[in-house]
């Protein structure tokens, strides 16, 4: 395995997650994204295979060119920023991570019309004001 000690670092955050969602009270769900940026097609295997079914990618192109070398069933998510000229390509992920702007959300509306459904998004807001 190109990843040695994989399967173990996953069950110690497993575990490590699962002892504070018990603490928090509350039942919440949390879903772990195996981040393979910079990491070949065999970073996202190994993760499928440690049980990580979710895996991250941060630029469109480097994550397209793995998809079409991956033959395991992993949930692609686009983690980076996402170019305006680039909302096709969100066809291939479950969920974007990084919507950023008012410009990105009207694209990427328009993407999930004209498909016929909604594209899953995360929404960064700026709560403090601050210009960065």
């Amino acid at each position: 395995m190109a990843f040695p000690g994989l399967a173990e670092r996953v069950a110690d955050v497993r575990s490590r997650i699962a002892a504070a969602v018990s603490r928090g009270g509350h039942g919440q769900h949390v879903a772990i994204v195996a981040v393979t940026k910079t990491h070949g097609p065999d970073a996202a295997r190994a993760a499928y295979e440690a049980g990580l079914h979710d895996v991250g990618e941060n630029k469109v192109q480097e994550a397209l060119k793995k998809m079409a070398s991956v033959e395991v069933p992993v949930r692609w998510h686009l983690i980076g920023h996402l170019q305006r000229n680039k909302v096709k390509a969100l066809e291939h992920f479950v969920l974007l991570h990084s919507l950023d702007s008012p410009r990105l959300a009207d694209a990427v509306c328009e993407m999930g019309i004209a498909r016929g459904r909604a594209v899953d998004v995360l929404v960064e807001l700026n709560l403090s004001g601050e210009d960065t």
